[in-house]
């Protein structure tokens, strides 16, 4: 009786559309025994068998760099009849470099092996991203098992990236992925399915081990080199900011800016400095011949090595092509980064010709930066107005308009720091930091403090300079409050131009307990209210707040002294004046604060200054808008 074994050979899969014509690489992942982890197998097309050096495709190839996916069409890097020669496919035979090894439980790819290879006709299986998934969930389906150790090996090389500090990000739903450098990425409609993630770490995983074995031979390749950037972040801080943006689009977009600005770019060379993004010893482009020159540089000088041939390139020509590379690379960076603004710039004047109202933040953030190099116009200066009542200005907003220095806008920043620096007194350094990012140069921005009284009973006296203007002293029961009002107060002196050169406080006999400008000749005792103005030429403009809808009546109440400020202004009116009498003890004084405006008058008070400040006016505007 005679005997046979069968000796069963995994099959090599090739995940990729189905339409794709460049199929560089194909793997198998096999469980080992006991669940001790993964034997992988991966072949990378053997494009330097088939472009020869200095042949038409190797010149193609050196022009063009890499493989251009355009909407309508893609321009293959090698030109079409020598991708079709070189590309892996399931009916045809072909070469490779065969790189193996294990993936343990722990995501190392480790007992790596390199050598050629030959990929039989009829062993590899083509498999469509989009199939992937119902792939894994049909345990009936062929491919099922070698696809599930697949998920399962790339998974454990995940995690394992993640725990060494690389930023490995993918989010398959919204459609993004950090890419090796640590930007944010998208990923096409077509790919967004694990077998991204599968492909991804596969190939991560091969182009490390590679790399690792070349240096260990002591054969020098263009290494993918990736310096850090020490302003860019912690690995940790960028992942938790990535969570809490991937629902906000506009959040998620300035994230995605901030890091395109901070990160470094990778670049080539044949001396292995490491790559930071991915957290990796060494690291280079091994995997993808058919579609970037600098993996068929690579895969040339690796077979040239196992041929026991001599090298292709010398080292002064490998760094010669490394820095042509790096520079190409630049230049279509910044190319892109260019194409990329000149759309935005006119997206931005389309927008700033609609109705400014129905803009989102984002978009009229864009609109304001675009119009602060040209006269206010009339549409932003009510577009201002109405948001800085309803109390939708950003910190970025106020710090773009303070910024701006035409004697135009000058009404409006001063209409928007008096209401911020009332409603929002916090937002003051943020403003302050925000303009000194986009001028390093400059002089920063100091404020000096002074402490007055008993432990029991302490004050707090703080001026700001910004610019080199000094605003005035600035009062408060606390040192922060005192702070965050004297920066207000140095943005308003700097855009009037009024420096306050006072070298100390004036310490006023009674206590506060809200920021206030130093008065020069504090009085020992608060002055009584001043009586309200007769009625003249300026009146309250019922007609205009006629139409005014009871959403925009709340949020007229919800900040009544920004409200009533842009109300002045807006139509021309004399500005609020606010007069302020304390009564009571000193450790629980009473504030009365009397509002006068056009002939209208408003009165309360409160245990704090600013919330009788706040109650009175809301009195006055309610007394308005019942007129309505």
């Amino acid at each position: 009786m005679t005997s046979s074994t069968a000796t069963f050979v995994s099959p090599l899969l090739m995940i990729d559309s189905a339409s794709a014509r460049d199929r560089d690489d194909a793997f198998s992942v096999t469980p080992l025994p006991g669940g001790h982890g993964w034997a992988v197998e991966v072949h990378i097309a053997g494009v330097a068998d088939i472009v020869g050096a200095g042949s038409v495709a190797d010149e193609q190839a050196f022009l063009r760099a890499e493989t251009r996916y355009l909407r309508s069409h893609t321009i293959p890097m090698l030109g079409a009849s020598a991708e079709q020669a070189a590309t892996l496919t399931t009916d045809a035979k072909r070469t490779s470099l065969r790189v193996t090894g294990t993936i343990t439980t722990g995501g190392q790819l480790v007992d790596v092996s390199i050598s050629r290879g030959q990929v039989p006709a009829g062993r590899c299986a083509a498999i469509d991203h989009a199939d992937v998934p119902g792939i894994l969930s049909d345990p009936a389906h062929p491919l099922c098992a070698p696809l599930t150790a697949a998920h399962a090996a790339s998974h454990a090389l995940l995690t394992a990236r993640r725990e060494g500090g690389a930023l490995a990000f993918y989010d398959l739903t919204r459609g993004w992925a950090s890419s090796e450098d640590g930007a944010i990425v998208a990923i096409p409609d077509s790919l967004r399915t694990v077998a991204y993630v599968i492909v991804q770490e596969l190939m991560i995983a091969t182009n490390e081990a590679v790399a690792l074995w070349c240096v260990d031979q002591g054969l020098p390749i263009l290494f993918r080199n990736h310096r850090p950037n020490p302003v860019a972040g912690s690995t940790d801080e960028l992942m938790h900011e990535i969570a809490a943006a991937a629902g906000d689009p506009d959040l998620f977009a300035k994230l995605r800016g901030r890091l395109l600005s901070t990160l470094r770019a990778a670049t080539y060379n044949p001396t292995v400095h490491g790559h930071y993004g991915l957290r990796l010893s060494a690291y280079a482009h091994i995997t993808s011949p058919l579609r970037r020159v600098a993996d068929l540089i690579n895969q040339r000088i690796v077979f040239a090595y196992l041929d026991h041939c001599p090298a292709p390139y010398t080292r002064d020509q490998l760094t010669a092509l490394g820095d042509d590379l790096n520079r190409r690379s630049h230049q279509a960076r910044e190319a892109k980064k260019n194409r990329f603004k000149h759309a935005d710039q006119r997206h931005v004047a389309r927008q700033a010709a609609r109705d400014l109202t129905a803009l989102d933040a984002r978009t009229f953030h864009k609109v304001l930066k675009a119009a602060a190099g040209h006269p206010l116009s009339e549409e932003v200066a009510a577009e201002l107005a109405r948001r800085a009542t309803a109390d939708n200005l950003t910190v970025a907003d106020v710090a773009v308009l303070v910024d701006i220095d035409d004697s135009s806008w000058r009404p409006s920043q001063l209409q928007v720091v008096d209401a911020l620096s009332v409603a929002h007194p916090e937002m003051g350094p943020s403003v302050v930091s925000i303009w000194r990012q986009a001028h390093p140069a400059d002089a920063e921005s100091t404020v000096e403090t002074r402490a007055h009284g008993a432990d029991h009973d302490r004050r707090f006296a703080a001026r700001g300079t910004h610019r080199g203007m000094r605003g005035p002293w600035m009062h408060a029961p606390t040192k922060k409050q005192a702070e965050q009002a004297a920066l207000w107060a140095a943005l308003r002196a700097q855009l009037t131009g009024t420096d306050h050169d006072q070298p100390e406080p004036d310490w006023p006999l009674e206590p506060d307990t809200a920021p206030t400008e130093q008065h020069p000749h504090p009085a020992t005792t608060a002055p009584a209210p001043a009586p309200a103005p007769a009625p003249g030429t300026h009146r309250v403009p019922l007609g205009t707040l006629a139409g005014l809808s009871e959403t925009k009546k709340r949020k007229a109440l919800s900040n009544p002294v920004a409200w009533l400020m842009s109300l002045a202004q807006n139509e021309q009116l004399p500005k609020p004046e606010w007069h302020f009498h304390t009564d009571g003890p000193s450790h629980a004084p009473r504030f009365t604060a009397t509002v006068h405006f056009v002939g209208c008058t408003g009165t309360a008070d409160a245990g704090s200054k600013s919330a009788a400040k706040i109650a009175s006016t809301t009195t006055l505007v309610e007394a308005i808008l019942t007129q309505i």
